[in-house]
């Protein structure tokens, strides 16, 4: 990651030679410029040119910022604070919440307070940032030419600041980064002045107020006065040496003004540090992507070069009391504060963390440089003036390395993303704004306030002013407080789960928290904006459905639909997902009840056994694990088995009164590992695992045996390592119209490809009424055992027969039938290959495929081959998920054609997944299997 950073920096470079040609050509004209003037010219003129140079450089990095002027979406998560502070809600997010989502405490409250006499908030961080922009290369400016041996006439280190493409970016940001840049460079010019330690300290403290890490800035600089003390007192004993006087005078600041502050800020929000610093796990080190910061940073502002510079300058003698201060605390800002942002990983904005480095960096660079250039001659002086030249060319050439809208290495060019479309009025130029917008129309302007969950908190929050729950923590101390499961984008780490958002009283979402499968249970349509319920709210649903052309949830009838039409693994993720969402519907026991009478539940093993039943032995147990077949979150199993354990659980199923018993079964056959149906205290029935990786489905007609007394026995008695079995969803059939067999007999109009598809995941595949059924289609491919005679196999990506499951390091494959399918992961994504089916007469009826894997449809596909053309394809998501997906055969009735899978891609998500191709039958039509 590291070279691809210095590789794309140095092709950046590369495309902008004649630039820096042009750029280094003027700085050493600069250069001469200065030399030649310096003894010709007054002191008077000096000055005037001084400021003349620094005015045009000022101009011209303000027309650079202007032209890509911005306000983050971070920026108006600070201006939501101070929106409600203005309001006298406090300095809060959602009113009455007291959590610390903003680590800007100066810069908010200034914000607020212009709010207040009605400034407009985005304007004043607009032209707030503008504004610290300016003063802070004003500063610089006056710094150096105070600090440098002799009096100056180009402002090198304030003309490298306005053309830094890293500095004048955030001149319009909204952010505190430009106003803590703009206190480092008073703080700096403070320390000059006449007993300026108090005045230092004062600016510092500001920094720090506005940025809290800024406090090590605050700590460099404090050392660097002790350090000027020793160094320029060498004729005092060590402790005359030291001016305690000085001392207190710069750290009254801390005491008068920041202890204060913190000790305020702990008690009104309740935590230690700014509940941000949790949300982005401060007390954990990132080194490798702060290493990736670093290195973007240094190949893209220059760094690489001035900063070599700027050490060289810091060699040889202290020359005097100021050149020491800002010398050491330079160095010390670098190594301190330096470590520190490569430590937390740095920001996903590139540069922002090292923008208040820059000012002290080049002041330190031009002051102690400018004496160091008196101190060489001959060669040596034009060599370091030479480097020089490069280091003010390099400093203010472009160098991106990042598309606009691109999100690479865990870093963004942020600005790219929230352009100021208008000034005046203000317009964001974001898509958040409109969201934001649209969320204030559909709710606020309607008078209702449901909380709202969302993950890019700030134009959002800012326009439709609602409650938020914020995903990623920073304005949520649930969420911010959650270990962190993967080291990621800095700052985007922590997501809150569905269950946090539930808790945190989230009624809508804009995106889909309940995911695919509840997507349209969930959706809600108001004057054509969307969005989707978290839980239902009865006020919120009364008060949405007088509106027009309005399209709200309907749990009655969802349920009803699938109380007929759905497999028991729908019925048992529906009700899970219904337990939740009609936690406020006051038809809820209701609803589910119809759900619960559909699901037959004997035992699902969700976390329990059914009541009474009795285990023996240690061989079973339940876990939660995923396995084709099973339903729910866990199951219960006696595999994996080292050997040796043994165990029977006996369900005692009272008085048989269904028609029908039905399970789903798998694991390592042997003579002691079965399932019993004892009735009366006689085996009546007896099942075996007939499936190695998965659970198959398992039907006991029962109703010769109904009115009697009878218990279900599951026993694991064979020792040897290896053998056992899983067990799961066993449950009677309702023996209503609803029920799948009743179903597949009373005929469905259509092609019955959902129906038939449901029936093969809760009836035997032998099941004599799923072979009637299968009589409706003319070909049925189920990749169970082996392709189809007739199939032409080339390249490895599929191997030599259907997989089972996943292949080497394959993520977990859902949604195929059966135990096997085509599977094109066969030596990984690089392989290739092709498995053409065999050759039929089309006859307009449309393909039915499960389709998964990589989402490349031109690469990796299923299609439909007529004479030797792709006329349709279909592909998957960049998951391993398949989804029933189909293919028009209309235009091609009458002519040969086949079913191909196709896999010619190497790159990333390049295979492809395909199963139970199906083909309805016309009449009289024979079935091919």
């Amino acid at each position: 990651m590291l070279l691809e950073i210095v590789v794309a920096a140095a092709e950046a470079i590369k495309a902008s030679l004649p630039l820096l040609a042009g750029l280094i050509l003027g700085a050493v004209l600069l250069l001469f410029l200065e030399r030649f003037l310096a003894g010709r010219v007054s002191p008077v003129v000096k000055r005037v040119l001084y400021a003349i140079v620094l005015l045009g450089g000022i101009g011209a990095g303000l027309a650079l910022a202007w032209k890509i002027r911005w306000l983050c979406d971070d920026a108006f998560i600070s201006f939501r604070y101070a929106r409600n502070f203005s309001r006298g809600e406090g300095l809060v997010f959602n009113p009455g919440e007291w959590v610390e989502g903003y680590t800007n405490f100066l810069w908010t409250l200034v914000l607020g307070l212009l709010a207040k006499v009605r400034v407009s908030i985005p304007h004043a961080g607009l032209f707030g940032n503008l504004a610290a922009y300016v003063f802070a290369i004003v500063f610089v400016a006056l710094v150096v030419r105070k600090a440098s041996p002799k009096p100056a006439i180009i402002p090198f280190a304030a003309l490298c600041l306005a053309g830094s493409r890293p500095f004048y970016t955030f001149a319009s940001s909204g952010l505190e980064t430009m106003p803590a840049a703009m206190l480092v460079a008073v703080g700096m010019w403070a320390s000059l002045r006449k007993n300026g330690a108090f005045g230092a300290g004062l600016a510092f403290i500001a920094a720090a107020l506005t940025r809290p890490d800024h406090l090590l800035l605050y700590g460099c600089m404090g050392l660097a006065i002790v350090a000027e003390d020793l160094i320029h007192h060498e004729e005092r004993p060590f402790w005359k040496r030291l001016d305690l006087r000085r001392y207190f005078a710069y750290g009254a600041p801390l005491v008068l003004f920041y202890v204060p502050y913190f000790l305020w800020r702990w008690r009104a929000y309740g935590d230690f540090f700014p509940n941000t610093y949790y949300a982005k796990s401060g007390n954990l080190t990132y080194w490798s992507q702060g290493l990736v910061y670093a290195t973007h940073f240094l190949f893209t502002s220059g760094a690489v070069i001035w900063i070599p510079l700027f050490l060289l300058a810091l060699a040889g003698r202290s020359r005097n009391r100021a050149e020491t201060r800002l010398r050491i605390f330079a160095l010390l800002s670098l190594l301190v504060y330096g470590r520190y942002v490569v430590k937390v990983g740095g920001d996903f904005m590139e540069h922002r963390f090292f923008v208040s480095l820059l000012p002290i960096l080049a002041v330190g660079t031009e002051v102690s440089l400018r004496y160091r250039l008196r101190e060489l001659a001959g060669p040596a002086r034009a060599l370091v003036g030479s480097v020089a030249a490069l280091a003010v060319a390099v400093a203010v050439l472009p160098v991106r390395v990042l598309k606009p809208y691109e999100k690479r290495w865990n870093l963004a060019e942020e600005n790219t993303f929230y352009p100021v479309k208008n000034v005046f009025p203000f317009e964001s130029g974001s898509i958040y704004a409109g969201m934001g917008e649209r969320v204030h129309k559909t709710f606020i302007a309607r008078g209702l306030r449901p909380k709202l969950s969302i993950d890019c908190i700030g134009l959002v929050g800012w326009y439709a002013d609602l409650p938020i729950v914020d995903a990623y923590g920073l304005a949520n101390r649930r969420i911010a407080h959650k270990s962190i499961e993967k080291r990621g984008r800095p700052g985007h780490e922590k997501r809150g789960s569905l269950e946090d958002l539930l808790a945190e009283g989230a009624v809508v979402d804009l995106g889909n928290p309940w995911g695919e499968k509840f997507k349209e249970e969930t959706r809600a349509n108001v004057d054509g904006s969307t969005f989707h319920f978290l839980r239902w709210d009865p006020d919120l649903v009364k008060a949405l459905r007088t509106v027009k052309n309005t399209q709200i949830p309907d749990p009655a009838r969802d349920i009803a639909v699938l109380a007929r039409t759905g497999t028991r693994s729908d019925l048992l993720e529906s009700l899970a997902f219904y337990e939740v969402f009609l936690e406020r519907h006051p038809d809820r026991e209701k609803l589910l009840g119809e759900l619960r009478g559909q699901i037959g539940e004997v035992a699902d093993f969700e976390g329990h056994l059914p009541a009474g039943a009795a285990m023996k032995g240690a061989g079973l147990r339940i876990e939660k694990m995923r396995r084709m077949g099973a339903t729910g979150k866990s199951l219960l199993v006696s595999l994996p088995d080292a050997g040796g354990g043994t165990g029977t659980l006996e369900i005692d199923l009272g008085v048989l009164a269904k028609p029908e018993l039905r399970f789903a079964l798998g694991g390592k056959s042997s003579p002691g590992v079965r399932v019993e149906l004892v009735v009366d205290g006689a085996t009546q029935r007896t099942a075996r695992p007939r499936a190695d990786r998965q659970l198959v489905p398992e039907a006991w007609q029962i109703e010769d045996l109904q009115g009697r007394r009878a218990s279900l026995r599951i026993v694991d008695e064979d020792k040897a390592p290896g053998s056992g079995l899983y067990i799961d969803g066993i449950h009677w059939s309702s023996g209503t119209k609803e029920d799948i067999r009743a179903r597949l007999r009373s005929g469905v109009p259509g092609n019955g490809v959902e129906l038939f598809r449901a029936a093969l995941t809760e009836l035997p595949e032998n099941d004599p009424d799923v072979i009637a059924f299968a009589a409706r289609f003319a070909i049925h491919y189920s990749f169970d055992e082996v392709f189809p005679e007739g199939t032409e196999i080339t390249g490895t990506a599929f191997g030599k027969a259907p997989a089972t499951g996943p292949t080497g390091n394959q993520q977990e494959i859902t949604g195929f039938l059966g135990r096997a399918l085509a599977n094109g992961y066969h030596g990984g994504d690089a392989a290739k290959g092709k498995v053409a089916l065999p050759m039929l007469t089309l006859d307009g009826q449309p393909i039915h495929v499960l389709v998964g894997g990589g989402k490349d449809c031109q690469k990796t596909f299923v299609g439909l081959e007529v004479d030797g053309r792709i006329v349709a394809r279909s592909c998957g998501k960049n998951d391993e998920i398949l989804r029933p997906t189909e293919l028009s055969t209309s235009a091609y009735a009458g002519k040969q054609g086949r079913v191909v899978i196709v896999d010619e891609s190497n790159g990333n998500w390049g295979h492809i997944l395909a199963d139970d191709v199906l083909m309805a039958a016309p009449p009289q039509a024979a079935r091919v299997n």
